[in-house]
């Protein structure tokens, strides 16, 4: 102990003196920082078992903020939605018009409901086109089919509101082809194959040339299906993870809580206990005698015991002599006496 006090006392100094070589416009501020340290350690030296598990709480409450956004970020990112993937159709290839795209991240078990959005034009060609088909097949990376569909459609002139030029782009028509229902992929990665027209490209029409349809824009949705649970959170994403957050969020600050909060109360208790003082327990009195009054002698005391006896005998009454008769009475020998010779006697007698 002498040495450490003696080593800090050494290191005190050699740093005074380090200070010392430098001019008063630096000392003066060092000296006075080094100062403030010193007086605030010494301050907060005796409450260290105590700031030290506090502040490992208060530092570690920013982290789990982090870790319970970073969970409900990765429920909201975990929870199955829809989505639209724009379909780009190659043209002069020979065959109908087609198209591959892959699709976003999917729910392996979330079954969809996938359908075709095709934005027309109004025109004769393709008012006289009829019935044209739409075909779309599922594949997975390593092209292993998953779903196929083929469903009829028809372009038709569309109906001409009050007030349609308002939200309708003049001499377009939309029309949505469902393709599959409550489809389950069974895996996360996909590609679509989708195609338009028909095999014949139409060549029975006319003079035999072929046709195809004409498309200003078409989309391929994918809408999720809420079933169950699942289904439940899939209608609510944002609100799950924000709750997902706050459990997240409160079962580690329990769990924190329970881990250091204890730490600081046991130190505040074994501070507590070293502080209380031990009382000697208190002495009783001596019994101071009054002026006059003597020692009593043995006789007396024996004397005065006796007398205290029999005031207790006559108060018991005649029950309690009756308890002493028989207590004498059952300790009297029942054998007979013998008769006891006597030292003095003459021996003739004892012949005789």
């Amino acid at each position: 102990m002498e040495d450490d006090s003696k080593h800090s006392v050494h290191l005190d100094h050699s740093s005074e003196e380090g200070v010392a070589e430098y001019p008063w416009v630096i000392r003066y501020p060092l000296q006075l920082s080094s100062n403030l340290i010193k007086t605030g350690f010494q301050f907060l030296r005796p409450y260290a078992p105590q700031l030290i598990p506090l502040l490992v709480f208060i530092l570690t409450i920013p982290a789990l903020l982090a870790l319970s956004l970073s969970s409900g970020w990765f429920v909201w990112r975990s929870i199955a939605v829809g989505w639209e993937v724009p379909v780009h159709l190659q043209y002069g290839d020979g065959t109908s018009p087609y198209a591959y795209m892959p699709l976003p991240t999917l729910g392996a078990q979330q079954p969809y409901d996938i359908s075709l959005l095709l934005t027309v034009p109004v025109s004769q060609t393709n008012l006289a086109l009829g019935n044209f088909m739409a075909t779309l097949t599922l594949n997975t990376q390593n092209n292993k089919t998953i779903a196929s569909s083929r469903r009829s459609a028809l372009v038709l002139p569309p109906s001409v509101p009050r007030l349609s030029f308002l939200w309708n782009t003049p001499g377009m028509v939309e029309i949505a082809i469902p393709l599959l229902s409550n489809i389950e992929t069974g895996t996360s990665s996909a590609i679509a194959h989708v195609e338009l027209g028909r095999q014949d490209h139409w060549r029975t029409l006319g003079t035999g040339e072929g046709r195809e349809l004409s498309v200003s824009s078409a989309l391929l949705r994918g809408m999720v299906v809420h079933k169950g649970i699942r289904g439940l959170f899939t209608r609510f994403p944002l609100t799950t993870s924000l709750m997902a957050a706050i459990t997240f969020f409160f079962i580690s600050f329990v769990i924190l809580a329970s881990c250091v909060l204890p730490a600081i109360e046991w130190q505040v208790q074994g501070d507590a206990h070293s502080n209380e003082q031990v009382v000697p327990p208190a002495r009783r009195p001596k019994r101071q005698r009054k002026q006059g009054e003597s020692i009593a002698s043995p006789s007396r005391r024996r004397s005065a015991g006796t007398e205290r006896d029999q005031s207790l005998a006559s108060r018991s009454g005649p029950s309690s002599e009756m308890v002493k008769t028989e207590e004498i009475a059952s300790t009297i020998n029942p054998l007979p006496l013998r008769r006891r010779r006597s030292r003095l006697s003459h021996p003739s007698d004892s012949d005789s």
